[in-house]
């Protein structure tokens, strides 16, 4: 078991946190989690999240030479396999004055190192992070807990915030889960919480990209419908067939947790995640009421997925994100339509109060 700073590259710093199997690395900038790794029945390492291959390793876009390669997003410069979206889920979105970037504050700034160490009474190594505001217009403070503890191969993380204003601010909130090659791969299965499903909008991200009918209903994974006739499979990975989907999940208001999972059969491992469900969340807490699958299966032929304009997308990867949110529009849409499969699409956040939103990711080999 193992706590320590490490630099990954000029002027990009990390933590390591691990037990006797997990290990976790955590970029300071937008809290990546990069690495989520653990063995396999081999004895050796698997990362589950994906490193993608156009990942920056500058010490920012804006000192980047190649930066129209990235759209000149941050984002994408710095993606990594996990990250908490907060207070907006999606695209850049303006509200109420306030110009809110791609998935939020909390994936595109970097994160200050509260404290780091071990606790000589349970043996949790941990880290704490905290994050202000950078427009005063829409004010918080917020902290964030990251730990392993022994004998869980599991990430635990407490998310804080705390409205400093005086009036209250709408937010979407999200953990953006994604696991990639080499645990990813064609015949993996995806199971989760949620009961009922929603295709995106037409206006969305995925119109050109996508093989799934728009704004259509259905409440089994095994039968989603197409813009063709017919259905199609989405609870087993298909590898790469060209398109990029995405999915909304609404968990059951009676479910006391929530979660999803992503199976290897092969490989003999899963990722899971987990979170306070609906029926069982205080007051105090930032509920979850999607499970949401973003499906990069090949759709995007323009860069960074790809290398140049028109060409192969070299990006396989699966998001299994949990959130409150209007699909991963963006918190304007979410302001915009209150609901969504019957579920809210944002928490508000009241003046001088604190949230919290408790959520872990476990990733693990199994025996048959």
């Amino acid at each position: 078991m193992d706590v320590k700073r490490v630099e990954l590259w000029k002027e990009r710093n990390a933590t390591v946190l691990s037990n006797e199997s997990i290990r976790t690395v955590i970029e300071d900038h937008g809290g990546m989690v990069l690495e989520l790794s653990n063995l396999n029945a081999a004895g050796g390492r698997v990362n589950a999240h994906p490193l993608y291959w156009f990942h920056g390793k500058g010490p920012s876009i804006s000192e980047e030479a190649n930066a129209p390669f990235w759209a000149n997003s941050g984002l994408l410069y710095h993606l990594g396999g996990n990250f908490l979206c907060f207070p907006n889920f999606g695209g850049d979105a303006e509200v109420d004055g306030v110009q809110h970037p791609a998935h939020g504050w909390s994936a595109n700034s970097r994160w200050n190192v509260v404290k780091y160490g071990s606790d000589a009474e349970t043996g949790a190594n941990w880290l704490l992070s905290s994050l202000t505001s950078p427009n005063s217009n829409y004010p918080f403070e917020a902290w964030k807990l990251d730990l392993v503890v022994p004998s869980h191969p599991v990430l635990y993380t407490s998310f804080l915030v705390k409205n400093t204003g005086d009036k209250p601010l709408p937010a979407n909130a999200a953990w953006h889960n994604t696991v990639g090659s080499p645990f990813l791969e064609s015949g993996c299965v995806i199971n989760m919480s949620a009961t009922s499903f929603i295709t995106p909008i037409e206006e969305s991200e995925f119109r050109d990209t996508g093989r799934l009918a728009f704004d259509k209903e259905f409440d089994d994974l095994a039968k989603a419908p197409l813009r063709k006739d017919g259905t199609c499979d989405l609870s087993e990975v298909p590898g790469m067939i060209g398109y990029s989907d995405f999915v909304a999940g609404r968990i059951p208001d009676s479910a006391k947790l929530g979660w999803s999972s992503v199976i290897n059969p092969r490989q003999k491992m899963v990722y899971l995640t987990f979170f306070t469900g609906p029926a069982v969340a205080e007051e105090d807490e930032i509920p979850f009421y999607f499970n949401n699958m973003w499906m990069q299966y090949g759709g995007r032929p323009f860069t960074p997925w790809a290398l140049y304009e028109g060409g192969a997308d070299h990006t396989f990867c699966l998001g299994v994100e949990n959130s409150i949110s209007y699909y991963a529009n963006g918190l304007k849409e979410a302001v915009d339509n209150e609901t969504l499969l019957g579920a809210p699409t944002t928490v508000l956040l009241p003046p001088n109060e604190m949230r919290i939103q408790r959520y872990a990711t476990a990733f693990t080999s199994f025996e048959s």
